[in-house]
């Protein structure tokens, strides 16, 4: 008699929500026998930069679209085991598939704990979403992280808690020996005076990048630390209007502590710091951000002796001027169901040394569905 009441309950709300059933009560009535899992992930990308008035960075333009098809196998409503593929296409290029990446993880998965081993995508991961971390064309070609991540979130307040650690290079003749341990977290108190909440939190990243095995290569042992810890305001549903048209406000404040070593060549600990203010402003998909850095010394001491190697995040932080500024204009948009996005925007930044703009353009895809690999018995 149950499972009868659980199959109308699970064809009424099939009905009423036109065969989009995501609401988290419908949880309740999968089975906790294996299902089939296909997933696949879409993103087109046009990212161009216009830096000729700036010092120590270039211009250059990033046109393509990587295609991450997954297959896997969940079971007892929170394990998933997925094998798939990033396959990326330079545009512009004759070679068919300009690079492909292998993805391959087990997930736990509950309402407050998540847990993921071995490659899996970077979107897993809650924290470090600032360019003073990562840089988007960096994320973009490296769309996933390869070793651990362990979250605990408290859904009330909200606040988390995660660490992560990204092996991205085992040392061999002719690659160095890499990787990065990342932590972050954020506490959210009430704000009674505004809709929304008052938060404070920290990102945490330490990189390794270490020798090879080839004798004829640079020696070079590099660590490269940086802390930021952070106070945030954020105002939900103010101003006029209703539902979507509602305002969307946010302000966060960061100081940055960096600490970096070569242990080859000077090793003497570089420590420069300074502080970020980013006020971000969005109303119906509009989105006017500004995120202002100022500080002593240059957050990425050794750009000019290892580049990307060892520095992932933007370029521009690599100023010894002391600021770096960028203001935002974009619009985004999801359609169908939240299974097709677009996004473009353009941003105005300064460095010190000049003026530069970026322009993006970002389309994405996100498709998804389980095959139950249970054969129908008849309703008792």
């Amino acid at each position: 008699m149950r499972r009868f009441v659980a199959y109308i309950l699970l064809t009424f709300a099939t009905l009423v929500g036109g065969g989009y059933a995501y609401s988290a009560p419908m949880l309740l009535l999968e089975s906790p026998l294996p299902k089939l899992k296909l997933e696949a992930d879409f993103t087109t990308l046009f990212d161009n930069t216009e830096y000729a008035s700036m010092k120590g960075v270039s211009s250059g333009t990033l046109f393509g679209a990587r295609l991450t098809p997954k297959v896997g196998i969940e079971w007892q409503y929170r394990n998933q085991l997925m094998v798939g593929a990033d396959l990326y296409q330079n545009f512009g290029h004759d070679k068919f598939l300009s690079d492909a990446k292998l993805q391959l993880y087990y997930a736990f998965r509950d309402y407050n704990a998540k847990v993921y081993a071995g490659i899996f995508p970077r979107s897993a991961m809650k924290g470090l979403r600032s360019p003073l971390f990562f840089d988007p064309a960096y994320c973009y070609y490296n769309n996933s992280i390869a070793g651990v991540l362990a979250r605990y979130d408290d859904l009330g307040t909200p606040s988390y808690v995660e660490f992560a650690m990204d092996y991205t290079g085992m040392r061999s003749f002719d690659t160095r020996e890499s990787f990065a341990i990342m932590s972050s977290g954020m506490h959210s108190l009430n704000a009674q005076f505004v809709h929304g909440r008052i938060a404070y939190g920290y990102d945490f990243y330490m990189g390794h990048y270490a020798k090879d095995y080839n004798p004829e290569t640079v020696d070079g042992v590099v660590d490269n630390i940086l802390l930021t810890p952070y106070v945030e305001l954020e105002c939900r549903n103010f101003g006029v209007g209703i539902g979507k048209d509602w305002m969307h406000l946010t302000v966060r404040l960061s100081y940055i502590q960096s600490l970096q070593r070569d242990r080859i060549n000077e090793n003497v600990w570089e420590h420069p710091f300074g502080g970020e203010l980013l006020v971000n402003f969005q109303w119906n998909g509009v989105e006017l951000s500004n995120r202002l850095y100022v500080g002593k010394g240059s957050l990425m001491s050794y750009y000019n002796r290892y580049g990307s190697d060892v520095y992932h995040n933007m370029p521009l932080y690599h100023t010894d001027k002391g600021i770096y500024d960028a203001i935002a204009l974009s619009y985004s948009q999801w359609f169908f169901y939240r299974t097709v996005g677009v996004k473009a925007g353009i941003t105005v930044e300064y460095d010190g040394t000049g003026w530069g703009t970026r322009q993006w353009l970002q389309v994405d895809v996100a498709l998804g569905t389980n095959v139950s690999l249970k054969r129908n018995k008849e309703i008792e």
